[in-house]
């Protein structure tokens, strides 16, 4: 079976843990880069093939600045299609070396912070309803070849599970105790044992739900896309970012309006008509930006 409109998969972490050699490790490629380097706000493709079934989830990547600005603006009305688009997340934090015993409450403080603001913004999107996967993976500073834990295996594990994540451990290789894949086999194994295939229609819904499929995926992709470029930390000019701030966010939420407009005009045409007005709206409001 093929699962062509699947849920997306949200990778994200501080802006120093390596989420680029994580999806490369992954998926076989890195994600693109933007002129500063940051790969926060691009899209990339995971291609699955199971006994089951065959897709590409797009990956979604972003990066936590600061981390009470990131759950503000994932709370927002405007940013619940992008959670209820989610059929999985990936939270990367960075472990310890074994020397950094000072650092010990730091990182598992941070991560803990990190799961919560997770938890918040579903929770804020789609209550008690959302159903998917959620991973929080620690992994080596990219300084550091390998770092060791810095509390035990199972404290982690007790604290991850505490809020609805399974603890994965990045660098470890084989099998636990029980016969259970470790690691980077672990993720895989949780990604493709999960269930990406969008919410079942009636009969009745069918064709509204997939004459819309494609467009609302690019125009998900698209805005998603622009996030990053207007909420960007631009530390080049303090003195004028609250004012660049405000419009910064004044600008997504209009974005989002009239992405919602668009459907909405689009709602009584035939199918091709009503893509080729999608296609053609979604290119004119970027061009826009």
């Amino acid at each position: 079976m093929n699962i062509e409109h699947p849920r997306r998969l949200l990778v994200v972490g501080r802006p120093h843990c390596d989420l680029s050699g994580l999806i490369k490790n992954l998926t076989g490629s890195r994600p693109t880069q933007d002129a500063s380097g940051s790969i926060a706000g691009s899209i990339h493709e995971w291609h699955l093939t199971t006994p089951y079934y065959t897709t590409n989830i797009p990956i979604w990547i972003d990066e936590i600045v600061d981390l009470d600005q990131w759950r503000a603006e994932f709370s927002k009305p405007e940013a619940r299609e992008v959670i209820e688009a989610l059929g999985g997340w990936i939270y990367c934090f960075d472990k310890v070396a074994p020397s950094s015993t000072e650092s010990q409450g730091v990182i598992e403080d941070e991560a803990l912070a990190g799961m919560k603001a997770i938890e918040s913004v579903i929770s804020k999107a789609c209550g008690y309803n959302w159903e998917g996967m959620k991973l929080a993976v620690a992994m080596s500073p990219q300084t550091t070849k390998v770092a060791s834990l810095t509390s035990s295996r199972e404290e982690l594990e007790d604290l991850c599970m505490d809020h609805g994540f399974e603890f994965i451990d990045a660098d470890a290789t084989g099998k636990n105790e029980f016969g259970e894949a470790q690691g980077l086999d672990r993720i895989r194994e949780s990604v493709e044992t999960n269930d990406w295939s969008a919410a079942a229609v009636t009969d009745e819904d069918e064709d509204t739900a997939g004459s819309f499929a494609d467009e609302q995926a690019q125009m998900n992709a698209e805005l998603w896309g622009l996030k990053a470029s207007l909420l960007v930390e631009d530390d080049d000019d303090d003195d004028a970012g609250p004012i660049r701030e405000d419009l910064e966010v004044d600008n997504l939420e209009g974005l989002m309006q009239q992405a919602m407009a668009i459907r909405e005009q689009g709602a009584d045409m035939p199918l091709e008509e009503r893509k080729r007005f999608a296609a053609k709206a979604i290119d004119d409001l970027m061009k826009n930006v």
